[in-house]
């Protein structure tokens, strides 16, 4: 018999990431992370199956974590990271530290059986991993800088931090400003790696060309590096182990991600948003030949999807932007892309006949969110990583990578980690609700109904307001929308303008504009779903994180419809956000396209601190006070102030936390918050 999804089921679920399938199609690695529920620790290892089924085998050591599994060319090795302990290089506690005890390195194992073998010994561990197309090398990359803590005698000194760069620090790491990460050379069969990049700024994206004499990578290089970040794409090469010729090929108008090398190495292809007002909207292009003065084709310019996976989750914090694959023939790219609440994989042509949304063809399944993917050598097999509204992420393999044959069909799932789970629960399934907004515009909402849904009952309604606020809700699995809607509320979830996946244009009509236009949306929203005739006028409530509790905050500040509000890691004043979000003077310059002291008045106009007096519904305000995206203070400011006006207001701090404790926080700290959060509003609908 099914029941209702509970808060304590998130200690059950096993979440499924990075598939990489071996270069012949025939397995496929994955990492499988579960929460041990006695010490709150996440737990991860990897493990490899067959594509065409049957049982699948742990690859990596009980005993630590491993993640991100990569095949070799010839299929013999798979490479990974991995924290467990190594052998020990050094004598000395200091040796010990400068090859880097105790941090994640990358690590060999033989696909046919035996024992992993440690290959990177770096100060502050190694991650990436990329083999070189003879399989002999292996490109990664690592942090350079201090070690972590200063000593004195073996002594740990307290840290003094000089600062004088913007681009200081960054959530969920802390302080980078004296470091940089950059790109290293070893022999697969160990010894010295060698650095191929130097400098003060940071390098990534690292791809082999197919004859392993170049490599392409993103940095970004420009004087105004650490005030707008932005990464031009080089390429660099490889010289008998040795870094040879650089070139950079870009001009610094996009910021390039994730470079691709054609077959014949005519071509790269890779993903870039604009500089300036891009609003999150990441297109596909190509550069041919791979030079400063080649031909660069947008392939995506009247593709409505964005090619990035910002679907939103809260069973994951991870948003990827893989490196899009070519066809054998060079005539075909593939490419992750959001579109319409989806995120999907598409083939798009290189070049040829196809406008607008015809030239993308989808390759994945529709309503349903890939966050995901890898080919085989052959690029015949597509194995992809999905989650639905209703089931956690599982492994699936399409074997029709043209789409002609029909996405669903052709679709198989190979991995089933979430199923016994995921058969006792009775989980809501999204209604799709479009409707219009504000001027006449077409937005897309979606409805979660409760358990023994009765139509001629009165329920009330939560209104989710997704972050961002350029990202996108729709097809994933969200477990504190199923647990409102299991406590008896429906829950409307929307993509008002500004979200992603619905057109450049659509994107950037916040820019400037937060909460004029966007909150209207969101009402006709809520109006919309009353027409329906099912839901309780007297009790509606709203609840958003990041952008989502700028809403909220906004929303009530504006309207006394709500009983009951949410307010999650806000923005409340845009004014001081400029100076303490971790990416404040970038993110608020170009979204309000004024820096504050020319227009002060603007920031104000358009921050929920400003309209405080005016907010009667009861809030609850969560935020971590780790967050460096959103600094605490900004919450602070709104409890304060309600607080001292007497309004009823619950302030939920959580210690150690990130900005992404939701998605991927201490496990405690996820189910207190949902508990908090389940609990406001049942008190204040009873």
């Amino acid at each position: 018999m099914s029941r209702s999804i509970s808060i304590e089921d998130l200690y059950g679920f096993q979440f499924l990431s990075r598939p990489h399938i071996a270069p012949d199609g025939q397995r496929v690695a994955f990492v499988v992370t579960r929460i041990d529920k006695r010490t709150y620790a996440y737990r991860s290892a990897i493990w490899v199956m067959p594509v065409e089924g049957g049982a699948a085998i742990r690859f990596s050591d009980s005993s630590a974590n491993a993640s991100s599994p990569t095949w070799s060319p010839d299929g013999r090795r798979l490479a990974f990271v991995s924290d467990r302990e190594g052998e020990l290089q050094g004598n000395t506690h200091e040796e010990q530290r400068m090859r880097g005890k105790g941090k994640a390195q990358i690590w060999l194992i033989p696909t046919d059986g035996g024992e992993a073998r440690q290959l990177t010994f770096m100060p502050h561990g190694a991650a990436h991993a990329l083999w070189s197309p003879d399989s002999r090398q292996l490109l990664f990359s690592a942090v350079v800088g201090p070690l972590d803590e200063e000593t004195e005698d073996g002594k740990p000194l307290p840290k003094v931090r000089v600062i004088d760069q913007l681009f200081y620090r960054y959530d969920g790491t802390g302080f980078i400003y004296d470091r940089r990460r950059h790109l290293f050379l070893i022999n697969a069969e160990g010894g010295t790696p060698v650095q191929l990049t130097d400098g003060d700024w940071d390098d990534k994206d690292a791809a082999w060309s197919a004859d392993g004499t170049k490599i392409a990578f993103t940095s970004g290089r420009t004087e105004d590096r650490w005030r707008t970040r932005c990464a031009d794409l080089y390429t660099l090469s490889i010289e008998h182990g040795k870094p040879g010729e650089l070139q950079c090929l870009t001009d610094g108008t996009y910021s390039c991600n994730a470079p691709s090398w054609s077959p014949d190495g005519q071509s790269l292809a890779f993903l870039a948003a604009t500089k300036y007002a891009s609003a999150g909207h990441v297109e596909l292009f190509t550069l041919s030949p791979p030079t400063k003065d080649g031909l660069l084709r947008n392939l995506t310019s009247e593709f409505e999807g964005s090619c990035s996976d910002w679907t939103n989750s809260d069973v994951t914090d991870e948003h990827i932007m893989p490196a899009p694959p070519w066809s054998p023939d060079g005539k075909t790219l593939y490419v992750l892309a959001g579109q319409r609440g989806s995120s999907r994989v598409f083939a798009i042509a290189s070049e040829g006949a196809g406008r607008g949304n015809n030239r993308a063809q989808a390759v994945s399944p529709n309503n349903a969110h890939v966050l995901d993917f890898s080919m085989d050598a052959s690029r015949q097999k597509l194995v992809t990583l999905i989650e639905t509204p209703t089931h956690l992420a599982e492994v699936f393999v399409c074997t029709d990578v043209t789409g002609t044959k029909g996405t669903e069909g052709a679709t198989r799932r190979l991995t089933h980690y979430n199923d016994a789970l995921f058969d006792e629960l009775a989980l809501a399934t999204p209604e799709y609700m479009p409707y219009t907004g504000e001027d006449g515009w077409p937005i897309d909402g979606w409805l979660l109904k409760p358990r023994d849904f009765d139509p001629a009952k009165k329920y009330p309604l939560i209104v989710e307001v997704h972050g961002g606020p350029h990202t996108q809700y729709g097809y994933g699995f969200m477990h504190e929308m199923q647990l409102l809607a299991a406590a008896g509320n429906v829950v409307l979830f929307t993509n008002p303008r500004g979200s992603l996946s619905y057109g450049k244009e659509f994107a950037l009509a916040l820019r400037g504009a937060w909460a004029e236009k966007d909150s209207l949306d969101i009402l006709a929203g809520v109006d919309a779903a009353i027409q329906k005739g099912f839901i309780d006028e007297q009790r509606l409530g709203v609840i958003g994180g990041s952008y989502g509790g700028f809403m909220s905050s906004w929303l009530i500040g504006h309207t006394d419809r709500f009983r009951a509000a949410v307010a999650d890691r806000s923005v409340i004043n845009r004014l001081s956000f400029f100076g303490s979000s971790d990416i404040g003077w970038e993110y608020t310059d170009d979204e309000l396209e004024v820096p504050p002291w020319d227009d002060p008045e603007r920031y104000m106009r358009s921050s929920p601190i400003t309209y405080v007096k005016h907010i009667h519904t009861p809030l609850l305000i969560i935020h971590s006070e780790n967050d460096l995206r959103c600094s605490i203070e900004q919450s602070e400011q709104l409890f304060a102030s309600l607080k001292y006006l007497g309004r009823e207001v619950l302030f939920v701090r959580f210690e150690g936390q990130s900005h992404g404790l939701s998605r991927g926080g201490h496990p405690h700290s996820r189910v207190e918050r949902l508990k908090h959060i389940q609990k406001w509003f049942a008190d204040h609908f009873a």
